[in-house]
């Protein structure tokens, strides 16, 4: 008789706490109540006053509860961080797990579908129509104000590295007949466009053979084989001297630029970057390193300028996407000057802000080198021209 009592009464206590552990979160929820709406979250929908709303009710409180219910980011967490261990998944299209320890950013947005970001650079993808007509705009406006600006266009890790890539894709990354290449084969590419226009494909892939490129849990490219592109680069487009003694470097490990996207897994790799103190060079990072044009900084966001008195006394100035952040740093080795401005942001300056920025970057023009620099995602899929019409330079005045 005993015995029956104690496993009644432990199978009492067992629901008890079963219940008591439901009840906790579910009574954290109700706090939601009290707090300001979330724009990234469900609304808690309002009191009914038909039967129709009241029919419609209870999958939107489902919907409100599944967003508010109490430790939902450690839920959310715990799930992640098991599915990736596990089975090396991700809850996320954005975020693809290749081959040999290698990371991608697999699609741009939530919604999108697999790999879109892979596809797009590899074999499959196709520029956008305003592609080419824009390239053609742009070196024809520079080129009317008496610039001659170069454009690098990076490789991104899918073609790469098309070995490391998931294995459904290895083929399409594998080839050369990429929407870069097809773009500059197109006849309706403008001579002068396509002659300052370099998409180094094929010797990124010799010199990620030996040096780093893209870390294996990034996104954007970081590493001394940047130093070895910005030298391809610069004898493609200026014959500049290359007999800089090489950068001080240092080594460490860094999160990766994609753990942002999946929440409690946590992505690191070994990034080599410029050691700046040991070589020499003054660097500057973030909004305060333009006060020439104050206000502009605080709007781009993503700007660095180098000085490096050991390097030839010219000026290299970059437009770039977010690739030209790591980028800029390797060319500081070149030039005495670097300035780098990221133009993701460019359209939304307002007119007065945009007249400065122009007549400042533009200025100098004898001892100035042009690098528009954008991987071929940016490139392709007007990345590139949103963040440079705004801020073309203007045909000179007709001389009176």
């Amino acid at each position: 008789m005993r015995p029956t009592v104690f496993a009644r009464i432990g199978r009492h206590t067992a629901k008890a706490v079963i219940i008591g552990l439901l009840a906790v979160p579910a009574v954290l929820s109700l706090r939601a109540l009290r707090l300001p709406d979330d724009p990234n979250l469900t609304p808690l929908p309002p009191r009914p006053h038909s039967f129709g709303e009241l029919v419609e009710l209870p999958p939107k409180v489902t919907a409100w509860v599944g967003d508010h219910f109490g430790f939902r980011t450690n839920f959310i967490m715990a799930d992640n961080i098991v599915r990736f261990k596990l089975f090396h998944e991700f809850p996320t299209v954005q975020v693809a797990y290749g081959q040999h320890g290698r990371y991608f950013m697999a699609a741009h947005a939530r919604n999108a579908g697999p790999y879109q970001a892979m596809t797009a650079v590899c074999g499959k993808g196709k520029a956008t129509d305003g592609t080419i007509p824009y390239l053609n705009k742009l070196f024809t406006a520079f080129h009317a104000a008496g610039l001659d600006p170069k454009l690098l266009v990076v490789a991104s890790s899918p073609v790469v590295y098309p070995q490391d890539v998931p294995r459904g894709l290895v083929k399409e990354c594998s080839g050369s007949d990429t929407a870069a290449t097809r773009v500059l084969a197109s006849p309706d590419l403008l001579p002068e466009a396509r002659r300052s226009i370099l998409y180094p494909l094929k010797e990124m892939r010799e010199i990620a053979k030996n040096s780093t490129l893209f870390p294996k849990t990034w996104f954007h490219w970081a590493g001394d084989g940047l130093d070895q592109v910005a030298r391809l680069s610069l004898t493609e487009f200026w014959q500049t001297p290359l007999d800089q003694p090489p950068l001080k470097v240092y080594k460490h490990i860094g999160d990766s630029d994609l753990g942002h996207m999946v929440i409690g897994i946590k992505l690191t790799s070994e990034l080599i970057e410029p050691n700046f103190e040991a070589s020499g060079i003054k660097p500057c990072f973030g909004p305060d390193c333009y006060p020439e044009i104050e206000g502009v900084g605080r709007v781009l966001g993503d700007i660095s300028r180098f000085h490096n008195p050991n390097a030839p006394k010219r000026r290299l100035l970059i437009l770039s996407d977010s690739f030209g952040q790591k980028a800029s740093q390797w060319y500081s080795r070149y030039y005495g000057e670097v300035e780098h401005f990221c133009t993701s942001h460019a359209a939304k300056l307002t007119p007065q802000q945009v007249d400065a920025m122009k007549a400042y970057i533009y200025r100098n023009r004898a001892d100035t080198d042009i690098l528009l620099l954008y991987h071929d995602g940016g490139a392709m899929y007007d990345v590139l021209r949103l963040g440079t019409e705004p801020i073309l330079p203007s045909a000179p005045a007709p001389k009176a």
